[in-house]
């Protein structure tokens, strides 16, 4: 044990120096082998401690984050165990705010740098609101069998929650009801969706309950209707002319149908007619186009006669720097006027108006006194026939009397 210790201790100064030279290589050979390495990694971004009645409008879904750390522990992460967290216990109210993004590291591991580092996050309130719920038919039932009254739905209205842009979108609340060959009262649990003004569904909107019951009665024959006949009218009347009435005999008409059809218009349109270029009135007889499963009760015409009467358009005209005569003034006396011209605003056919020029307007003045050398005098003028005035800028002008 002796001669162990005394080994020991020979030379130990050389022996210490050799371990650690030995411990040094060792670690320059392990840290080639697996060196620091940084990566970058697309990380998701979350929301943490958001108030219910707050909802992100606006919110970036990833950000990059850089992370350092042993090269085989870098290269064994998965971004999905990186988690980007925007904390919002500090904010009560709509609003756009600027909030840091915080990141937590994998073990053995440090965050180099977040991009960005801060979001900008614009959150606004969540709205509840109940709705009428509306319904749209497809298909017709079978063969002599319509639809004896509107379906009835179980319920009618339902809750719709969800942020306020995505509610003001929301057109209608609606379930489709397929009636395609039924013969018999059903009775059926249909979904229930919210529309947009262009009839596409919109998502991010909760509705309770989202399934409703749908009753329907049906009968034998089909139901009446007695709608107002509107002429339907493509084009438009000559230049300066308009269409001052329309006119519809018979102005109404009874048709019969399926329910699914006939519920759904409130009058009847005639096929087109064309008043492209027309200066004056207007008669034909058309029939009215009628959808697919309506038909004209038996009795009833099944011609329109439609009147178009047209008239020529009014319109006013600005005639400017009128010159101002004077009239019936003595020859010993001359004078001046101030201004010397006017503006005239006339109106008239639109044919006449048109053609109507500045030298076809005589503007002038009468004196009552001769004598007085001031006078405010009311502004006179001689229009074309057809021509109305409308008003002429100045009325009055002052005449200054030379004697």
């Amino acid at each position: 044990m002796k001669e162990l210790r005394n080994w020991l201790l020979k030379n130990i100064d050389i022996k210490l120096l050799s371990l650690f030279l030995a411990i040094i290589l060792w670690l320059y050979i392990a840290s080639g082998e697996n060196p620091i390495i940084e990566n970058f990694f697309d990380v998701s971004l979350a929301t943490n401690n958001l108030r219910e009645d707050l909802v992100v409008k606006e919110f970036p879904l990833n950000i990059s984050v850089g992370i350092k750390g042993p090269k085989n522990v870098i290269n064994s992460i998965s971004p999905h165990q990186i988690i980007g967290v925007v904390d919002f216990s500090d904010i009560n109210e709509a609003g756009i705010y600027k909030l840091k993004v915080e990141v937590i590291a994998p073990k053995r591991t440090e965050i180099t740098r977040i991009i960005p580092s801060d979001v900008k996050v614009d959150l606004e309130r969540v709205l509840t609101q109940i709705v009428e719920v509306e319904y749209s038919l497809i298909g017709i039932p079978e063969k002599e069998y319509s639809l004896a009254d509107e379906p009835q739905l179980d319920p009618s209205k339902v809750k719709i929650t969800g942020a306020q842009s995505i509610l003001e979108k929301i057109k209608q609340i609606i379930c489709t009801i397929d009636i395609s060959g039924i013969k018999d009262d059903i009775n059926k649990k249909i979904e229930v969706k919210a529309l947009d003004a262009n009839g596409d569904e919109i998502k991010g909107v909760k509705i309770e309950p989202n399934i409703v019951e749908a009753s329907i009665s049906l009968t034998r024959g089909y139901l009446e209707k007695i709608l107002p006949v509107k002429p339907r009218i493509i084009g438009k009347p000559a230049p300066g002319y308009y269409i001052s009435q329309i006119l519809a005999n018979p102005n109404e008409i009874r048709i019969f149908g399926n329910y699914s059809k006939i519920s759904n218009i409130d009058s009847l349109e005639t096929i087109p007619i064309d008043v492209n270029g027309i200066t004056k009135t207007l008669s034909v007889k058309v029939s009215p186009a009628l959808e697919e499963g309506l038909n004209i009760v038996e009795g009833e015409t099944s011609l329109i006669e439609v009147t178009i009467q047209v008239k020529e358009s009014i319109i006013q005209k600005t005639l400017k720097n009128i010159p101002v005569i004077p009239q019936d003034l003595s020859p010993f006396v001359s004078c001046e006027i101030e201004p010397k011209v006017v503006d005239v605003i006339v109106e008239g056919q639109n044919i006449l108006i048109e053609s109507i020029k500045e030298e076809d307007i005589k503007a002038f003045v009468k004196f009552v006194d001769d004598f007085k050398v001031e006078q405010k005098v009311r502004v006179q003028v001689e229009l074309p026939e057809g021509i109305s005035l409308i008003k002429i800028e100045p009325e009055e002008v002052t005449v200054l009397i030379n004697k």
